[in-house]
């Protein structure tokens, strides 16, 4: 038997499956701007790297 849910259980589950998925957005977005970060560092150091062994060489 199919159970049909009103409108207030389904205003419900939209609301914290909307709740749940900003919250998943957030940390994704977080998660990939630290990781952007670091890998702008890493090529900051890696390009400064390079800068002085060309300059330090003859």
């Amino acid at each position: 038997m199919k159970q049909v849910p009103n409108a207030e259980d389904k205003q419900a589950a939209l609301d914290a499956f909307r709740q749940q998925m900003a919250h998943e957005v957030e940390e994704g977005i977080d998660h990939h701007e630290q990781n952007m970060t670091r890998m702008g560092f890493l090529f900051l150091g890696i390009f400064v790297a390079v800068i002085a062994a060309a300059a330090l060489l003859p």
